[in-house]
């Protein structure tokens, strides 16, 4: 009998010892990262730049590296991650594809980062009929092509049109196989100093493309925190970039393959909005962004890359954005 009751003392004892136990363990099991892609783009380099700087250690994200926007998109489809760096028009289409989707922040509005290139011999976009145009086949790639051709009066027909993901353009321009490519910096850099000649950029279509983070609904519920963190720290690397140029420059050469004299004039071509922008930009009582979504709807469903029923609600929310930045 005493023997008994020694043993189930001993068990309720041990029993009361981990129940005490629990609280410690739980918070020393660290919940999973949030985990948002994004591939080289010099709007998207700012947050990079943080984690270069160990600002995003402690807040348990992760940057996922992706070789081009449609890797991207790819990876949030498949909930590999949590939110993607993206223009917005493919925000959209990924909206029109059934994704619940929010545009937390806007890191950049595109004034010519975005161009058109020729082969130095063609001195006329004209002579472009019949030869070879690459492009990557995503919403903004068609959105670029659609305003070029309209804006020199070409048809599609009239082109061989190649579908090249990003990280193959400088490659394939190198080894000749294209007489024109659509394309952004930091490859546009790269092939204009090689010689090729500026036919068309985002200047000419403005407030057209505006590059995006996006995260899904579950996520902004159960990272809420997490995001007004991320956020805080985007725009301390952000006034890092601007009031730092030097640091900032040698920085982001590394991550794409570039001299740290070059970097800044990748930037000549964005529009980076600090906070009070982007609190602007996100609201609801702003009009721009409104204005640009359904712009962009309708001409994405003329191009038929959506579907005609498709309807944008409000998409963006600034609720993230660090109110002591404002």
């Amino acid at each position: 009998m005493g023997n008994k009751f020694s043993f189930n003392r001993r068990v309720f004892l041990q029993a009361a010892g981990m129940l005490a136990l629990m609280p410690w363990l739980s918070s020393c099991v660290k919940s999973a990262p949030l985990k948002i892609s994004g591939h080289k783009w010099p709007g998207y380099e700012i947050l990079f730049m943080a984690r270069d700087l160990g600002w995003l250690e402690e807040l348990n994200v992760t940057l996922v590296d992706a070789p081009n926007a449609s890797s991207c998109s790819d990876a949030l489809r498949a909930g590999q991650v949590q939110g993607a760096m993206l223009t917005l028009d493919e925000a959209i289409l990924l909206c029109s594809e059934g994704m619940d989707l929010k545009i937390i922040l806007l890191f950049d509005i595109s004034i010519g980062a975005d161009m058109v290139l020729l082969r130095p011999e063609l001195t006329d976009v004209q002579q472009l009929r019949g030869k070879t145009l690459g492009y990557e086949n995503t919403a903004a790639g068609e959105l670029m092509l659609h305003e070029f051709l309209q804006y020199y009066q070409l048809e599609k027909s009239e082109l061989k049109l190649v579908n090249l993901t990003l990280d193959k353009h400088e490659r394939a321009w190198q080894e000749q196989q294209l007489d024109a490519l659509i394309t952004v910096e930091p490859v546009a850099n790269k092939i204009v100093k090689a010689g090729a000649n500026i036919a068309f950029g985002s200047r000419q279509v403005p407030d057209m493309i505006f590059n995006v983070l996006v995260v899904t609904q579950h996520t902004m519920d159960r990272y809420q925190n997490t995001l007004e963190q991320m956020l805080r720290v985007y725009f301390r690397a952000l006034h890092h970039f601007r009031t730092n140029p030097m640091d900032a420059s040698h920085r982001i050469a590394k991550r794409l393959d570039m001299k740290a004299e070059d970097i800044l004039q990748l930037y000549y071509g964005l529009l980076l909005p600090d906070a009070l922008a982007n609190y602007a930009y996100l609201s609801e009582q702003d009009i721009r962004l409104t204005s640009a979504t359904q712009k962009l709807v309708s001409l994405m469903q003329q191009m038929d890359i959506i579907g005609d029923d498709f309807r944008v609600d409000a998409k963006f929310t600034n609720q993230f954005i660090p109110r002591e930045l404002l």
